[in-house]
């Protein structure tokens, strides 16, 4: 007995937790309210086919097929209409439900409409032909199947969108059509229902093209008006005139919604009582004016949620489409994840040169017996002694010849000296031993030495492999945690810049960790090259209300694209100037030089000097400069760059190839000068008050050892220093001439032009005038003013 009540207790169940939401969601009860509605909203007389289009089209969702045809049939019965329309409507519904397999594998929605309009069209006609006005009803019909197929085509964009809104990045004109469509005519199947006078047509009609207003604008506003005008007008209900006054009041309303929704509410009632009472006269507006007021108020106190719900459904507001936010963290996150795996991918590459195993001497103990081995082919084989040392004392001789071995392993080559008087007495021809040992050593050194220049290299590429992987890392974090698009910005700045008469093709707002912003803009060059710094500049720093500086790239190019970043006004700018000569007139200078604006508002300096003179010294320093400004402009940290152009050198060829790298990067925003010397001379900065300050260094140049060490240094600069980076020519041209190392540290403080042009030609004259004309090294001089933005 317990246990059946056990039994019937756990079988019993709760009403609470049955959830409606499992059978009836949102989309299905709108649905069928529209379903409903839409049955009941009689157009022209009697007929009232928008039920049935809308359900026809819905049919093919199994979901949504059962609730909405009880809700529009339940619509057709309780409406207004004549019973022969009644019948009539109930019938075609019936017919759809019955044929809604062959509906569902239909895929064009034309077809779908013209099956509507078919079914209907037999249907209107035998009605037609029981009446008393034949004709009139035959050209009715006709007319009531067009309106079935127009119903059925439009209403299929707003069911879609319906359905999909959570995955749709915009919404098209066409559904937005649809949908105001669908709201509007919803609205008229309530009829002339009114609470204490107040009719709930008007309201509510009111309060769709107030909502409309103030989330998608002038154009949604306007567009709502004119669907509202129509239908109020295909209803019986208004003259032609109201559609001009529901439109113009739309379009009023819309322009002010970049405001607030109170500004467009007063828009919408003082345009739209303007109107109404010149057309009217003021007595007759008094009853539509309360209606409209009430709508209004209902407007106002409707909470934000509601709006930002009817904004992501309609995806008038950027902010609030998760789908573009969605979309572009997937992309990130795909981005990042294909990264990572790449950085694994390489960083088990590597790993895998670095496991190589390596030959710790010339011979190990695999070669001994093949270097004996020779050794009796050449010089035991065919001696008569060969029994009596190898068959009869193998072990003896063995270890004998071993010793010679491990002797030529400590001195590299022997003679009959370092062998034992044992192995003197008892080989007749020790001295063609000792040499066809020497010979055949010598062999295993020579293939060593392959195979330790093979490890090096292999060693190289497991280190650039690394640093590659290294780099790809650094690309996805950045990826993940300091790029973020903020595309409602980007709008934002495109309209205001039409607004100040400057059109660009493409906006890119960036927004980075440490509360810093990205600006880039992509337009067609202009006939000054000046618009950047004239106009956007100006117009920017107004629109983000601080100082911003730009950097531009592509304006010299005639007819093509300039590209200008705009960011945060830095407190410094650089101004720079370059003077060079070749060695003894020849036409490629082995120094190579750059300056250029890199990212995060930093400025770049640096000088490279290839070994000796001519096309190699010039291919030496200029991989060097070239790898340096790609791999710069691409973010990539200095380090990894530096060990790129160190490895790049030692691969590039058998023979001894490097060059030196004088590297200066200013922090535009703090002031501050960094410095990587790789072998260079060293960096001058003459201060604003004639004092020179040295930074230098005694690290090598790139392209000679595989483990490099970064020599970093940091100095403060100021507004009025001059930066002063020389290649050796210069200095040398003191030095060889008995003036020291500090002959320019005297040069530069007798110097009182401002102009870095000016400062770069004096040095380089005066080192040509100590070496009485003569050039006997490339010389190169770079000469950077620190100025104030």
């Amino acid at each position: 007995m317990e246990k059946s009540a056990v039994s019937i207790k756990s079988r019993s169940f709760n009403l609470n937790h049955i959830k409606i939401s499992k059978y009836i969601d949102f989309n299905t009860a709108m649905f069928m309210a529209m379903g409903f509605l839409l049955s009941r909203s009689m157009l022209i007389g009697s007929i009232a086919p928008l039920g049935i289009a809308f359900f026809l089209y819905v049919s093919k969702i199994d979901r949504y097929k059962i609730p909405v045809f009880i809700s529009t049939l339940l619509g057709i019965l309780l409406s207004a209409n004549s019973m022969s329309y009644i019948l009539k409507y109930s019938l075609c519904l019936i017919i759809f439900m019955v044929i809604n397999k062959t509906i569902k594998q239909i895929n064009s929605v034309w077809k779908i409409a013209l099956i509507g309009a078919f079914v209907l069209l037999p249907i209107s006609i035998g009605q037609a032909l029981l009446s008393n006005k034949y004709l009139y009803d035959i050209v009715v019909a006709i007319m009531e199947s067009s309106i079935m197929f127009i119903g059925v085509y439009i209403f299929s964009y707003g069911i879609g969108m319906i359905v999909n809104t959570n995955n749709r990045i915009a919404v098209n004109v066409e559904e937005a059509i649809s949908i105001s469509l669908l709201v509007t005519f919803s609205i008229m199947g309530i009829g002339e229902l009114a609470i204490m006078g107040v009719s709930i047509r008007i309201v509510l009609s009111t309060m769709l093209i107030l909502i409309a207003s103030i989330l998608g604008g002038a154009s949604m506003g306007a567009t709502s008006g004119v669907i509202v005008g129509i239908a109020f007008i295909i209803n019986n209900i208004t003259s032609g005139i109201y559609m001009g006054i529901f439109s113009f009041a739309g379009l009023i309303s819309g322009a002010f919604n970049k405001i607030n929704k109170y500004f467009c509410i007063l828009g919408y009632i003082l345009s739209w009582m303007m109107l109404y009472t010149y057309n009217s006269g003021v007595g007759s507006s008094l009853s539509q004016l309360r209606d409209i007021l009430i709508a209004s108020l209902i407007v106002i106190v409707l909470p934000e949620k509601f709006f930002n719900r009817i904004e992501k459904i309609i995806k008038t507001n950027i902010t609030t489409n998760e789908v573009v936010y969605d979309y572009i963290n997937r992309s990130k996150n795909m981005a990042n994840s294909r990264l990572m795996n790449m950085n694994k991918a390489y960083n088990s590459l590597a790993d895998t040169f670095d496991q190589i195993r390596e030959r710790e001497k010339v011979v190990d103990q695999r070669d001994i017996a093949s270097i004996i081995d020779m050794i009796h082919n050449d010089q035991c084989k065919e001696c008569s002694m060969r029994r009596r040392c190898w068959d009869l004392k193998f072990n003896h001789t063995y270890t004998l010849m071993n010793e010679i071995l491990e002797k030529l392993e400590e001195n590299g080559e022997i003679t009959c000296n370092h062998i034992s008087e044992e192995f003197i007495k008892e080989c007749i021809k020790p001295e063609s031993v000792v040499k066809v040992s020497n010979y055949y050593y010598k062999l295993f050194a020579l293939d060593y030495n392959w195979n330790l220049k093979f490890s090096e290299s292999r060693r190289l590429i497991a280190n650039q492999i690394r640093s590659m992987s290294k780099a790809i890392e650094d690309l996805s974090q950045d990826l993940e945690t300091n790029v973020i698009l903020d595309l409602e910005k980007e709008n934002e700045i495109q309209d205001y810049l039409e607004r100040n008469n400057i059109t660009v093709d493409k906006v890119n707002y960036i927004t980075k960790d440490n509360d810093d912003f990205e600006i880039k803009i992509e337009k067609k060059t202009c006939n000054s090259g000046c618009m950047c710094e004239d106009k956007i500049l100006k117009v920017l720093s107004d629109f983000m209300g601080e100082d911003i500086s730009v950097q531009k790239t592509g304006c010299r190019s005639l007819g093509g694209k300039c590209k200008a970043t705009l960011s945060k006004s830095q407190n410094f700018k650089i101004i720079t100037d370059v003077a060079s000569m070749s060695k003894d007139g020849h036409i490629l200078c082995g120094d190579n030089y750059t300056h250029m604006d890199i990212n995060d508002s930093k400025y770049m300096v640096a000088i490279s000097d290839g070994m000796g003179k001519g096309t190699k010294a010039y291919e030496e320093s200029s991989i060097t400069i070239d790898i340096l400004e790609k791999m710069m402009d691409a973010k990539i940290d200095d380090e990894i760059i530096i060990n790129t152009i160190n490895n790049m050198l030692l691969l590039k060829s058998s023979d001894e190839m490097f060059s030196t790298l004088d590297l200066g990067i200013i922090d535009l925003k703090k002031g501050m000068l960094e410095t990587i010397k790789m072998g260079a001379c060293s960096t001058y900065i003459k201060r604003d008050d004639d004092d020179v300050d040295l930074v230098s260094s005694s690290s090598l140049p790139v392209g000679i050892l595989s483990d490099i060490k970064l020599d970093r240094k940091a100095v403060k600069v100021n507004k009025g220093d001059y930066i002063i980076m020389v290649s050796d020519g210069i200095l040398d041209a003191g030095k060889n001439n008995n003036m020291g190392d500090n002959w320019l540290i005297y040069f530069l403080k007798s110097i009182d032009t401002t102009n870095p042009k000016e400062i770069a030609n004096l040095i380089l004259d005066r080192a040509l005038e100590i070496q009485n004309g003569s050039v006997e090294d490339d010389m190169t001089v770079l000469v950077s003013k620190v100025c104030s933005a």
